[in-house]
């Protein structure tokens, strides 16, 4: 059979055909006894009344991700994961079945061996971990009632296992890496300052000066500040180059930032083994990490011991524990200021020079030889003087002068006892600890740069978060011929302590740089924020000849994060299930083999609220900001007002699925509609600036999303030679808000109002060039003697079709369906696993390429290859205005910068060799694998020049790319 993947799109139907037409083989029925993690304990997967995705510790080492919740994506069906930005280490966003919330928390919680964990996900090793469960609804999450309205991940590390040898494994990986996707693309000298003189030419023209072309000759180089070039001037009065001008440089300023060749190393080691009571793991892991950025680098440490023991025939206690320490060099790799490394390269034309020139264009030396870099405020010789932007500042420069260093440092321990009374009735009493310790430290040059008009800055914060967790839980499971029951009563206590310190100075001599040294104690702050929880939880279960299932969850919990009066929570979910294959019409099937259908309805909470960028802890209390002092008295002003009644946001969640083995479940999946709507919102309110705060935290209104979710498995061929398994997932989610406590909010490029999801941007409309003029237009609403709108009409006024009535919605940010598409195959010794993921329908404001088409309108600013293609003369038909050094709104916001994002990449491949046992074992080794692997390898985009992973609002933040990462490895077991 010749079959063609053509799209994504019809994937499905691509490997489900190869399934079916494949040759028998000898495929056992899928396992339904087996055990999946789920809310405090595991459930057989066949008793599961919830949605729940697992991802096993196989796809997890497929990747080479520092932060291991980024293995979920495009593997975890309903999970949208974003990794926006290319600083190696950092955590990628994560969304469960939509955006749950406008203003709080939109994260999914984090449990780790059955705790919270509060500590940075990216000190977890992947070579560590076991397995990730994701519950995405209220029947899987509803015992984490108050946190749970995101979803939860459960993230399991291994265990050695009972009468085992010792077995221990070796891996280490050597690799390198490049930005995945290639930049915008820009203007060289000899173009920029060919069409400078065109936007000055054609300012003058509107000016209605007599000779434009040789007035724009004349004004070139003081409009700049800098010449490029041998000749004092070197465009003549037709836009030429004049004969004998030659460029003295031409800088490219993303070679000297980029990293082309970002280092990676890393290195793994774990034993493993048991007796007959006894089980234990050791792990350690190293792992050193260059970005994409130059300087920019993540280093990690780590060290990890789990342990169980069966103490006595009735009594269970273990441990799991972890020590991790790492070590971050962050270059500043987005937003405007003035040191951000990206928005440099899309600022800096290649006019201006890297290091400092004389009047020839020679590089100026310091008394020790180097070159010197060129700061641009204070010129260097004839041939400079200033630039008309970010003078006093040099990126490159920034990268080796200043630095940014983050340390952070995780312990956590987790130890358990485990009491079975009878048979039936087991006690499990749970205790956990963690501390990470948070250190960052930058500092700015004493002698140039921004800080150099203090004598250099330095800035120091030191944050200590503590976690105490101790759960106590009853369970009780018993079955009475056909029927099985099961309950489990919780309760839990847990405690959350921040303590954060901060502190500034300036004034510094050379080769000082810490606080001490400072001449000025600039800034001291400090403070102490506590969380507390405490818990009171219940779960039922009932299923009759294990194929009716009934589930039931309820919890109660207390916040001191609200007030007294608003402090408790009841959550619940409940669930049920029915396994149709089980029935007699369905017993001999010989196309159907499992079938179950389930449903779950439920409410969830969520209390990690967010106030100006930060968690609020005390919402409901005023509060009162001090060290505001004035001629040597202390000073205190109102910092947040309070709402005492402010309560808790809810969601109410509701799912109906199946579950399905077809052809002697050679094709297994899931397919589940889901509902959620999030109710009582926190949102910083808008308010008058003269009652002391611009804003105060309020329940104002409700938003839902709805979607579904599709999850396809096969195995395409199994045999002694061959392997062919594939995977395919789709998930797709609208959101809309349903409630609003005022007719709309204006929220930078959106709008929330009801009917209309909070994504949806609302800008105005761009009309396109005038032929005549060159200028840009935009739509506005057409309207009759009545004021009733008839249409729509074309504006050059920029101010009138910004007006909220004239702006349009047009697209949103999140993705009409997204999901993934894994295939793996082995063929004797050869292994590949290969993982595409994708997302298709989504736009994006590409801000970036805004301040690239700006025509010029700012002297000396870096432009676009596009703005070559602007208009002229009367007449000329293009999209792109007139270049023209003048005040305009041609590049200001509107659809014109509003582009689709649909992009599918080449997440992850690993290409491996096993050498055969047989030849190892006269060495004492039982395995030795070669492999290399690869992320990011490859990635197709609707709109090029930005990373296509951006925001999930779906605005561009002059971001960092990621890195398209080689690594060749090799796994050594004993």
């Amino acid at each position: 059979m010749n079959m063609k993947l053509r799209v994504l799109t019809v994937g499905v139907l691509f490997f489900t055909g190869q399934a079916v037409m494949a040759q028998k083989d000898s495929a056992k029925v899928k396992d339904i006894e087996e055990v999946v993690v789920v809310a405090f304990g595991k459930q057989k997967k066949e008793a599961i009344t919830g949605s729940v995705t697992t991802v096993d510790q196989k796809v997890i080492a497929s990747q080479q991700a520092p932060s291991v919740t980024a293995a979920l994506q495009g593997t975890a069906v309903g999970v949208n994961v974003i990794t926006s930005g290319g600083q190696p280490g950092s955590n990628p966003d994560i969304y469960i079945r939509g955006v749950g919330s406008i203003n709080s928390s939109t994260q999914p919680l984090i449990i780790l061996d059955g705790s919270p964990f509060n500590g940075n996900i990216n000190t977890i090793s992947q070579d560590q971990v076991e397995s990730m469960t994701v519950l995405k609804d209220a029947g899987s999450t509803a015992l984490y009632g108050s946190r749970a309205s995101n979803g939860v991940i459960i993230i399991t590390t291994k265990k050695g296992k009972l009468n085992a040898r010792p077995q221990a494994t070796m891996t280490s990986l050597i690799g390198v890496g490049m930005p995945a996707v290639a930049l915008h693309k820009t203007l060289g000298g000899a173009d920029f300052m060919k069409y400078s003189w065109q936007s000055i030419k054609n300012a003058k023209i509107v000016e209605g000066v007599a000779n434009p072309g040789q007035a724009a000759s004349n004004g070139l180089i003081s409009s700049l500040g800098y010449n490029p070039y041998n000749v004092a001037n070197p465009i003549d009065a037709n836009g030429n180059v004049v004969a004998g001008a030659n460029l003295l440089w031409d800088t490219d300023w993303e070679k000297a930032i980029v990293n082309k060749a970002a280092f990676k190393q890393e290195h793994r080691f774990n034993i493993s083994g048991g007796d007959a009571k006894t089980t234990y793991f050791l792990a350690a892991d190293y792992l050193d990490l260059s970005g994409s950025v130059k300087t920019s680098e993540f280093e990690r440490t780590g060290i990890r011991l789990n342990l169980e023991s069966k103490v006595k025939d009735y009594l269970k206690v273990g441990m799991n524990s972890a020590f991790s320490s790492s070590s971050s060099n962050l270059p500043i790799q987005s937003g405007n200021t003035y040191g951000s490394s990206i928005q440099w390269i899309y600022s800096l034309p290649n006019i201006y020079p890297i290091f400092r020139r004389d009047a020839n264009g020679s590089l100026i030396k310091d008394g020790f030889g180097n070159n010197i870099y060129d700061y641009g405020a204070n010129g260097a010789g004839t041939l400079n003087s200033q630039r008309p932007l970010f003078e006093n500042e040099n990126a490159v420069g920034a990268l080796y002068n200043n630095y940014d260093i983050i340390k952070r440092s995780n312990f956590n321990v987790n130890g358990f006892a485990e009491i079975d009374f009878t048979d039936d009735l087991s006690f499990r009493s749970q205790l956990a600890y963690e501390q990470f310790l948070f250190d960052e430290k930058a500092y700015d040059n004493y002698a140039v740069g921004a800080a150099a008009s203090v004598g250099g800055r330095v800035s120091q914060i030191r944050a200590i978060g503590k976690t105490i967790n101790f759960t106590n839980s009853l369970n009780y499971n018993k079955s009475f011929g056909d029927h099985n029951i099961g309950a489990q009563g919780v309760f839990e206590v847990y405690q959350y302590t921040y303590d954060f310190l901060q502190a500034q100075g300036t004034g510094f001599l050379p080769g000082n740089d810490v606080l001490n040294t400072a001449t000025v104690p600039e800034y001291i702050g400090g403070y102490v924020n506590q969380e507390r929880l405490v818990r009171y939880l219940g779960r039922a279960t009932y299923n009759y000849q294990n194929k009716y299932f009934l589930e039931g969850t309820f919890s109660q919990d207390s916040s001191t994060k609200f007030s007294p009066d608003t402090r408790k929570g009841d959550f619940y979910g409940l669930g049920a299930s029915w396994v149709v294959s089980k029935e007699n019409f369905l017993a001999d099937n010989s196309v159907i083999n499992y079938l179950k259908f389930r449903g779950s309805y439920g409410e969830l909470g969520n209390n990690k609220i967010i106030r100006d960028g930060a968690e609020s802890y005390f919402p409901y209390q005023t509060l009162f900001s001090a060290g505001n002092n004035n001629l040597g008295q202390t000073g205190v002003i109102l910092d947040a007002p309070s709402n005492y009644d402010l309560t808790w946001e809810a969601s109410v969640s509701s799912t109906i699925g199946m579950d399905f083995g077809l052809f002697k479940n050679r094709i297994t999946g899931n397919l589940d509609y889901f509902k959620r709507e999030s109710k009582d919102l926190i949102y910083s309110r808008p308010t008058p600036g003269s009652v002391g705060n611009t804003t105060y935290l309020d329940n104002v209104g409700a938003i839902e999303n709805y979607g579904w979710e599709l999850n396809l498995a096969s195995k395409n061929f199994n045999n002694k030679n061959f392997q062919w398994t594939t995977n395919f997932n789709i998930s797709t989610y609208k959101n809309r808000v349903t409630e609003l406590s005022q007719a709309s909010f204006q929220n930078g490029t959106k709008r929330f109002e009801v009917g209309r999801s909070i994504f949806d941007f609302y800008i105005p409309e761009w009309a396109g060039v005038d032929a005549q003029t060159g200028m840009g237009t935009w739509f506005i609403n057409d309207v009759d003697a009545n004021g009733a709108v008839i249409g729509r009409k074309t504006t050059a006024d920029y101010n009138l079709a910004n007006q909220a009535d004239n702006k349009v919605y047009a697209g949103s940010s999140i993705p009409d369906f997204f999901g993934g598409l894994t295939n793996y195959f082995k063929v004797g010794p050869v292994d590949l696993n290969v993982l595409f993921n994708y997302s298709f329908g989504s736009y994006v404001f590409d801000s970036t390429y805004q301040s690239l088409m700006a025509g010029f309108s700012r002297p000396g600013y870096q432009q676009s290859v596009d703005v070559m293609n602007a208009w002229q003369n009367p007449g000329d038909l293009t999209d792109v205005p007139m270049n023209i050094q003048s005040t305009n709104n041609n590049s200001a916001t509107s659809t014109r910068f509003l582009f689709k994002n649909d992009y599918v990449r080449l997440k992850s491949l690993t290409l491996g060799y096993n050498i055969n046992k047989d030849m190892l074992e006269s060495f004492g080794v039982n395995q030795f694998r070669i492999f290399v692997q690869g992320d990011n390898v490859w990635t197709w985009q609707s709109h090029k020049g930005i990373d296509p992973e951006q925001s999930i609002s779906g605005t561009t933040n002059s971001r960092s790319y990621q890195s398209r990462t080689l690594s060749l490895g090799v796994t050594v077991g004993f």
